[in-house]
């Protein structure tokens, strides 16, 4: 007797007890199997390897996540074009009533081009340094994106923390220039052609072309050529050429459905801007725009990051 409970009292389990009464093979102190499917390591996008798990669909997240990992992490570009099209009518907003005060315009350089160019022989003769205004937009058109390309490259072009970055310093520009609108630095009223300029106006244009820069930008960073923001000319072009423009059904031809989304949206832009400078001034359109932006802004906070596991984008 005391022989039978000595020996069950020095019995030690082994494996193959373990084995037999849990019916777990090579565990954790947890019971988690130790199999390599569990773990992998996924590439990330700032050049060093993160840890994830990997569920039972086969969708991967960070194990260990942190808001720096989080605003580095790259976004999903899908859906990202209803973004831009709501940029295509903040363009149409701030083209429409930048020509209506001042003659020129912020965002489509085409037309500034063609200001400038008649300025070489002195027309049109009103309003007075329309050639000037519309130089001024062109040039910092053209530094707006030396500025938003460099910048997305330097920082990761698909980063949240870059577009939110990117966003937000186009809102800034916006609210600027209705601040500066709005306690009367510029003259809120159209500008009266015959009357001397007002050199205050270069502040708003160069503002707006700044941030108008950024949009179209922000469309090529998205991979989504079809949509500019700023300009339909090509656009037009492109859809009329399109020889699957009478696809059916209507979701089987994506890029003309941004296309057509996209013309509506610049052109709804520019005509709530006449409304609105008609009936509330050229402030209110201004802080239409500039909430459009910041609303943008905030989107992207919260935009589905991209996940792969392996080579395969999920």
């Amino acid at each position: 007797m005391n022989e039978a409970i000595t020996g069950s009292h020095n019995q030690t389990p082994t494996d193959s007890n373990i084995t037999q009464s849990t019916g777990l093979t090579n565990t954790e102190p947890h019971g988690l199997p130790l199999s390599q499917d569990i773990y992998q390591t996924s590439p990330d996008y700032s050049g060093n390897s993160s840890a994830v798990g990997v569920d039972q669909y086969g969708k991967s997240g960070n194990i260990c996540p942190s808001w720096s990992g989080y605003f580095r992490a790259e976004v999903d570009t899908r859906w990202s074009d209803l973004i831009l099209i709501l940029c295509g009518f903040v363009g149409g907003l701030v083209d429409g009533l930048a020509f209506n005060a001042w003659g020129n315009f912020a965002s489509m350089q085409t037309g500034n081009t063609v200001f400038v160019a008649l300025g070489v022989s002195g027309q049109p003769a009103y309003p007075a340094y329309l050639w000037a205004k519309s130089l001024i937009s062109v040039a910092t058109f053209v530094a707006g994106n030396i500025f938003f390309i460099h910048a997305s490259r330097f920082l990761g072009a698909l980063r949240r923390s870059t577009l939110i970055a990117s966003f937000a310093l186009q809102t800034s520009a916006l609210f600027i220039t209705v601040i500066l609108v709005q306690i009367g630095v510029i003259d809120s009223k159209p500008e009266d052609p015959r009357a001397p300029i007002q050199w205050m106006q270069v502040i708003a244009i160069a503002l707006l072309a700044f941030q108008a820069a950024g949009q179209i930008v922000a469309s090529r960073v998205l991979a989504f050529d079809e949509i500019p923001t700023v300009v339909l000319t090509t656009l037009l072009c492109d859809l009329l050429v399109d020889p699957k423009l009478y696809a059916r059904p209507w979701k089987a031809n994506p890029k003309r459905n941004r296309r057509v989304g996209a013309f509506l949206a610049l052109f709804l832009g520019a005509m709530t801007a006449g409304g609105l400078v008609k009936v509330s001034g050229m402030s209110t359109a201004l802080w239409v725009a500039s909430a459009l932006k910041a609303g943008i802004t905030v989107s992207w906070f919260f935009w589905r990051e991209r996940v792969t596991t392996g080579c395969e984008e999920v």
